[in-house]
């Protein structure tokens, strides 16, 4: 006679099954499938790593056996792709990098949060880790005001503060040249435009050309695409240079995400970073959508995400120096 299966064996086959629908959804892109729901379930990529499993030991435990099996199945491939991630990550590159004494570059980037109307947290992490190039996005021409006193130790300075959440600022301790803006108006009206900000910091290094991106976040499939073009623009403004190349920003987009990948790749770029940056709540349980990208003339020395700075964003910041010629 065989035993009849109450529950919770019911309920364990629907959310086994709805698990591996978004993992499913999760792994689209790795096959080229890259369309709205797998980006937004590929930005989530570790976490449904772990949700799956749990899912297959729940299947697991009421003979769900088959079921169990491709729950595990599917986990593994997308471990794969997470832990092959984490190999070509900044961080892995930080942790291999040797340091012989060559002059290095500290940079920040971060996303202060346009309504954020307190900057002290953000001053203070700034004057406490000392870097010599700071970038930042969501900065309105109030925050300028209410910073200016304390970036006075940065005399060169790129203002493109806005009143939306795409105005972008640099300051520096070295020298700037070759400042170019470009507002990206395709069918955005210019009051809300994103900008690409790029200038060129002459360091004791030499020089570094760095750029600031903040494009549209993937909210919607249109809001994908745009990210994407945006993409493509920024990269037709990095090709046209052969000096070492710092692209920091808020990409709106993780390491799992397809359009990214394709951004990275096209303009021979590394350095994912792969702790987690935003919600700043989230702590550790969130997800890396804040990068600084580098030329293959670069190397990387560091890597690491800064405190709370009263946004939604946590900032990084990178140190890197040239690679020696042989």
């Amino acid at each position: 006679m065989t035993r009849k299966r109450g529950w919770p064996g019911p309920p364990v086959r629907g959310i086994g099954l709805g698990a591996l629908a978004v993992g499913a959804a999760c792994a689209a892109p790795m096959v080229g499938l890259d369309g709205f729901i797998g980006e937004l379930a590929a930005s989530w990529r570790p976490h449904i790593v772990l949700g799956t499993l749990i899912c297959a030991a729940m299947a697991f435990a009421v003979r769900f056996l088959l079921l169990a099996g491709s729950l595990v199945a599917l986990a593994v491939v997308l471990g794969a792709d997470v832990a092959r991630t984490e190999m070509d990550s900044a961080q892995a590159e930080a942790r291999s990098a040797s340091r012989n004494g060559d002059a290095a570059v500290r940079v920040v980037f971060a996303n202060i949060l346009i309504v954020n109307d307190d900057t002290d947290k953000f001053v203070a992490w700034i004057e406490s880790s000392d870097p010599d190039v700071v970038v930042a996005t969501e900065f309105s021409p109030g925050h300028v005001q209410q910073v200016a006193e304390a970036m006075g130790n940065y005399p060169f300075q790129v203002l493109q503060p806005r009143w939306h959440p795409y105005g972008m600022v640099i300051y520096s301790r070295y020298p700037i040249s070759g400042e170019a803006v470009t507002e990206l108006v395709k069918d955005t009206p210019p009051a809300s435009a994103p900008i690409i900000v790029t200038v060129g910091v002459e360091t004791p290094a030499g020089t570094l050309h760095v750029t600031g991106l903040h494009p549209f976040p993937p909210i919607t499939p249109q809001r994908l695409a745009r990210r994407n073009e945006q993409f493509a623009i920024a990269g037709d403004i990095l090709v046209d240079t052969d000096v070492p190349k710092l692209v920091v920003g808020d990409f709106n987009a993780t390491p799992w995400s397809a359009g990214l990948r394709a951004f990275v790749s096209d303009n021979d770029l590394t350095g994912f970073n792969t702790r987690a940056t935003w919600p700043a709540w989230f702590g550790l349980a969130g997800i890396p959508i804040d990068h600084a990208f580098v030329s293959r003339n670069l190397r990387i020395l560091d890597i690491e995400t800064g405190p709370d700075i009263g946004s939604d964003h946590r900032p990084i910041l990178i140190s890197v120096s040239p690679v020696r010629s042989p």
